[in-house]
């Protein structure tokens, strides 16, 4: 899972994505500032403004599925101008 979240931050056309955590937790990922995977393979994220968290390799089985979330031309112009 780890690895398709990395993929999805080195996309070169960014699309928001959101990351499920058992128990029926999530995390969005409005820009790829809100994630990042560090090299040893821990998931830094940004739960809500100034509040970041750790997933270490040893708690990835926490992380669910990872879905895409579709964008409209509208949303894309409407963030670009």
């Amino acid at each position: 899972m780890i690895e398709r979240i990395r993929e999805l931050l080195r996309a070169r056309e960014w699309q928001p994505f959101t990351i499920h955590l058992v128990g029926g937790d999530s995390i969005y990922v409005r820009t790829r500032e809100h994630v990042w995977v560090t090299p040893s393979w821990r998931l830094v994220f940004e739960r809500a403004p100034g509040q970041i968290e750790v997933v270490g390799p040893d708690r990835m089985d926490q992380i669910t599925s990872v879905e895409l979330k579709s964008v409209t031309f509208g949303e894309i112009e409407s963030q670009t101008g």
